[in-house]
């Protein structure tokens, strides 16, 4: 007997970049954990993101005035991941800030529900830590 869980019912998520605040609004990819086509379990990291100094609504509330977070996030499905490639090849490159709630790939089961499915897709679930620098880069 096979068992799902109730996180990834649907055969198909959008990955969205997650809004991680009331107030967050932009992100830029520090790492993508896995490449496309990999296939992810649910609770494993998939990428780690610098945050808008937004993110934390009141300033006074910031390490500096213009903190900007590092947050690891981790997919809560479970399926083959596929990058949006333009996007993703935006934001590798440090110096493209992209918007909250833009496309940036999708997780899919394989099943072939996904190409007959003509209802909207849900967008993926995610879990969101701070994460340490701890590679040394210094992120501007």
């Amino acid at each position: 007997m096979i068992v799902r869980s109730a996180t990834n019912l649907l055969a198909r998520k959008l990955i969205t970049l997650p809004r991680l605040s009331p107030t967050h609004t932009s992100s830029r990819l520090v790492q993508r954990l896995v490449p496309s086509g990999s296939h992810v379990i649910e609770y494993q990291p998939v990428m780690t993101v610098q945050c808008s100094s937004d993110m934390i609504a009141d300033p006074a509330d910031r390490v500096t005035q213009d903190h900007q977070q590092i947050m690891l996030l981790e997919i809560m499905e479970e399926g083959s991941i596929k990058w949006n490639r333009e996007i993703i090849e935006a934001m590798d490159k440090r110096n493209e800030w992209v918007k909250v709630g833009t496309i940036i790939g999708e997780v899919s089961d394989g099943s072939e529900e996904d190409e007959e499915d003509g209802d909207e897709i849900e967008e993926w679930a995610w879990q969101a830590y701070l994460h340490d620098n701890d590679e040394g880069e210094v992120l501007s």
